[in-house]
């Protein structure tokens, strides 16, 4: 299946999405975004300001053109809040067809939030709470819980639905933004699940909280922050005056802190309402959705986490199919592990091999950045620092220097203990079979008391060399076991290729 685009006609922005394909993690192959303000001032006038028109008009006919270059035949046009309340939005549409060649399909407030969910779903698939996808112009909440979006709305209340075109606040918006959560009689039925923000206004306040808190790992996707952190965060911004807000222009852009207060005070009257367990930052919304709701159900379906590993285990690595081998080989040594550690360690050994193109000197440092700043889905920073130290470890890395502080800063002490343990196996487990089945059928480990015990098919003795040895005798003293070598007479698996 071929390249897919999505145009998403915000009232903020207008953004341009191509998607590698229509897999369950594709790559994002380009990704644009312009701000262009359709929504200023549609709750004062009625009418999207001219000014801001012709500045969506020139980035779509841009996105057409890029479109175009790339020979994408599959490209979904979308306009949203300010599109369907302005009184011109007909004729912009219009205006886009005769400009563009875009057919514009201006969705209402239902499908957003359908879409929003969706894309919310796309990342998080065990999700169960509300989401909240805030917009320049509307707000949508969603009830999502296995994989589907069970409740829906979409109320007026976003940001520029209380400025003027130059800014100002108007009408009362903490008391009409109360009115409109308590017109929603189903959100009291989930009251203390997780609240899943989306939005780029949302994603701003979670930044300025990793900022204020000295948070290590600049990823906003699954950023999650406390409840009494954030209702003091969004308290505090909600009050300020834009001039006081500049103290965050080198970190947020001028537009987004044009509506900043505004969007920490829906955020925290949503608080108030939901009272929630937690608040997630999802970096997936409704263009995500979009990309989620054409997949087909088994596609929907796969582990976004595991199918992305493949994914960049099939392009970047030598053996891709390597890495349930390496699950099973190195499983006696982690019997007691629960489901979900398994789940990274499949994780870890998918990506065990990604590294090998570098040069040797480097390739545990390029393995850990690509980690923390890569692509990897379905997964919370505690996953991500422990999947960057296993993989640290596999490729020489010492955990506690400079390079292995910001993954330290994310997981426990226990985890950082497990990571090594699963570097260090996998370390051995390359290393003796060169990544291949045959290789690791010729040996195996087991635990034999105070042993760590690595059988050797007769024959292969040879297999393990001065390196493998001392690799072996590593993971035995970070086992706190003795290690033993033995040629085993018993029978070992028939070698396949």
């Amino acid at each position: 299946m071929g390249r897919f685009a999505v145009i998403d006609i915000g009232s903020n922005s207008v953004r341009l999405v191509v998607y590698e394909s229509r897999d369950r993690v594709p790559y994002v192959i380009f990704n644009e975004k312009v701000l262009c303000g359709l929504g200023q001032g549609v709750s004062e006038t009625g009418l999207m300001m001219e000014e801001s028109i012709l500045t969506a008009l020139s980035t779509l006919r841009r996105f057409a053109m890029l479109v175009d270059k790339m020979e994408i035949s599959d490209t979904r046009a979308i306009g949203t809040s300010a599109v369907r309340d302005a009184k011109n939005g007909p004729e912009f549409v219009e205006r886009v067809k005769e400009s563009s060649g875009l057919d514009v399909e201006v969705i209402d407030g239902e499908e957003e939030g359908r879409l929003a969910g969706l894309g919310v779903i796309c990342a998080f698939p065990k999700a169960n709470g509300i989401a909240g996808d805030l917009g320049g112009g509307s707000l949508e909440l969603i009830h999502i819980n296995n994989l589907d979006v069970c409740e829906k709305i979409t109320l007026p209340i976003g940001p520029l639905q209380f400025q003027t075109r130059e800014g100002e606040v108007f009408h009362t918006p903490k008391k009409e933004i109360d009115k409109a959560l308590s017109e929603v009689d189903w959100l009291e039925n989930y009251v203390g699940r997780p609240f899943y923000a989306v939005g780029g206004s949302w994603r701003a306040l979670a930044k300025i909280n990793m900022l204020e808190t000295g948070y290590r790992l600049n990823n906003i996707h699954n950023y999650r922050i406390n409840i009494e952190d954030v209702t003091n965060l969004t308290k505090k911004l909600s009050k300020m005056t834009l001039e006081e807000l500049q103290v965050y222009s080198g970190h947020i852009s001028s537009r987004r802190l044009r509506v900043l207060s505004l969007s920490a005070l829906i955020l925290w009257r949503v608080l108030k309402k939901l009272k929630p367990s937690e608040i997630v930052v999802s970096g997936y919304g409704i263009r995500e959705g979009i990309l989620f709701d054409g997949m087909a159900p088994p596609v929907q379906n796969e582990d976004p986490l595991i199918q992305g590993c493949h994914e960049v285990a099939e392009m970047t690595g030598r053996f891709p199919e390597h890495g349930l081998r390496l699950l099973n080989w190195v499983e006696p040594l982690f019997e007691e592990e629960s489901p979900e550690d398994k789940r990274l360690r499949l994780a870890i050994c998918m990506l065990s091999d990604v590294g090998w193109r570098g040069h040797p000197e480097y390739r545990a440092d390029k393995v850990i950045s690509e980690i923390m700043y890569g692509r990897l889905i379905g997964i919370d920073h505690r996953g991500i620092g422990l999947i960057g130290l296993a993989l640290y470890v596999c490729y020489g890395g010492t955990i506690g220097n400079e390079r292995t502080d910001i993954c330290m800063s994310l997981v426990s002490e226990e985890d950082v203990q497990y990571a090594r343990r699963v570097g260090l196996s996998l370390r051995l487990a390359q290393r003796i079979s060169a990544g291949t089945a045959r290789g690791l059928n010729a040996a195996s480990l087991e635990i034999d008391g105070n042993q760590l015990v690595l059988n050797v098919q007769p024959g292969k003795e040879e297999l393990v060399n001065e390196v493998v040895r001392r690799r072996f005798d590593k993971l035995a003293s970070e086992l706190g076991l003795e290690p033993s070598v033995q040629i085993d007479e018993t029978s070992f698996p028939e070698e396949t290729e």
